[in-house]
């Protein structure tokens, strides 16, 4: 059964929320078992994780597997790349990454960057003037079935490839305007740990702090921007491909969901919780339990 792709949920919708974890345990049995819960996406990271590419096909593995049997439950699995700019590691993450799914791009700081990332993921008939980089292996590898999925080239892995930019600077938060704007980008995704620190101010996420008057401004610029990409969109003759900018990031301590995901906030898509720290968090409390 054909299932409608995340991408394509999140820009259709404004109304439609995704929220789900990271992993950076590059464990594909903690993998698979996040699977089973009930997450609308998985967040695989190879940038601060051990995770090769060969271990990274594993965890998509597990990922999938819990998509058939008595129960099955899908989920959509997002790869975190290791850089913005490495076109080789780009290309095999999307040839063992089956759509519907996504992939995101860290330290994203200018337009320019954005493009380049965005090219890298598209075959060159599938970017603007014929400008994609992506190699062309398709009937040979996982992302296609090996082939089986016929409409793979032509649809799939465009249309069904959610492609995500971090912006975690103060500068390139300025850039948001510019980098949302770039054809092929759908989400920018904050990095609030990251913009702590380019501003001097590790991990202050009070209220009145300001990291949190910097994010919010991020933010902002984001609605704006996914307003004006809306707008274009609405005077396209290509109504087949959904336009616009969702709002994403991780969740800052002592943030709420429910602000985050408010329509005055308006993020879209979140990761939440890391299976490190989940693990850490019950380890503790098993211990405290048996001391008591």
């Amino acid at each position: 059964m054909r299932i409608q792709s995340l991408r394509k949920k999140l820009l259709q919708d404004r109304n439609f929320k995704s929220y789900g974890p990271m992993i950076l345990s590059a464990s594909p049995s903690v993998a698979e078992l996040f699977a089973t819960i009930g997450y609308s996406h998985i967040l695989v990271d190879m940038e601060h994780s051990p995770l090769d590419i060969s271990k990274t096909v594993e965890m998509l593995r597990a990922i999938d597997s819990v998509s058939s049997g008595y129960v099955p439950i899908h989920n959509t699995p997002i790869v975190r790349a290791p850089s913005h700019d490495d076109v080789a590691m780009t290309k095999r993450i999307l040839d063992v990454l089956k759509p519907p799914s996504g992939i995101m791009f860290p330290m994203i700081e200018t337009a320019e960057q954005a493009e380049k990332a965005v090219a890298s993921t598209r075959y060159p008939p599938h970017y603007r003037e014929n400008s994609g980089i992506r190699g062309c292996a398709h009937p040979f590898v996982r992302a296609s079935s090996y082939g089986s999925d016929e409409d793979y080239f032509p649809l799939h892995s465009n249309q069904d490839l959610l492609t995500i930019l971090q912006v975690e600077s103060e500068a390139a938060i300025e850039n948001i305007p510019e980098i949302g704007m770039v054809e092929g980008v759908d989400a920018i995704f904050l990095g609030p740990f990251d913009i702590s620190c380019s501003v001097n101010q590790v991990g202050e996420f009070g209220a009145t702090s300001d990291v949190m008057q910097l994010i919010r401004h991020a933010e902002r610029l984001v609605r704006e921007t996914d307003d004006r990409k809306r707008d274009l969109a609405s005077q396209s003759t290509r109504k087949e491909y959904p336009n616009g900018l969702i709002l994403g990031g991780f969740r800052p301590p002592l943030r709420s969901l429910q602000e985050m995901f408010s329509t005055e906030v308006g993020y879209q898509f979140i990761c939440g919780s890391v299976d490190l720290g989940l693990l850490r968090k019950a380890a503790y409390s098993d211990l405290a339990e048996s001391q008591q």
